[in-house]
């Protein structure tokens, strides 16, 4: 029997959101092992898992491209290899941008769920100068 197929990528682009959403839920479940940062880490996991779930509709919805998809699953290969619940807590900030930069979306922007007014950023609308990730994004 045939497989099903869609003419286009209708989910593609939200089951990529969501292999990345469940990896970023399993790299805070290991960061919150470390009590003194209880709720640096569940305030992180409030801004930014919602801003990388939004992705999903970012960009109009489109499929995204055989690369892109590519990256994201790096991104999360190299997240499943952390064992280490610092550097956990470390990649609970950069894992997100990884994500929206390689999809060609934003977390911090205006609109974006995990906007930088939620996490110690800029205000929302402000450039943020100490953000590596807001220059590379205007590499695109």
């Amino acid at each position: 029997m045939r497989a099903c197929r869609y003419a286009t990528g209708v989910n593609d682009r939200h089951v990529v959101t969501g292999r990345a959403a469940e990896a970023y839920r399993a790299l805070a479940d290991l960061a919150e092992t470390v009590e003194d940062e209880w709720q640096y880490v569940t305030d992180l996991v409030d801004a930014y898992l919602p801003a990388i779930e939004a992705l999903a509709s970012a960009d109009g919805g489109r499929a995204p491209t055989a690369a892109e998809t590519e990256a994201v699953d790096e991104a999360i290969a190299e997240i499943g290899l952390i064992t280490d619940p610092h550097k956990a807590i470390d990649w609970l900030s950069t894992f997100p941008h990884v994500v929206a930069l390689a999809l060609g979306g934003d977390v911090d922007g205006p609109g974006a769920d995990g906007g930088a007014d939620r996490v110690g950023g800029a205000a929302a609308g402000e450039p943020d100068d100490d953000s590596p990730f807001r220059m590379l994004g205007g590499l695109r």
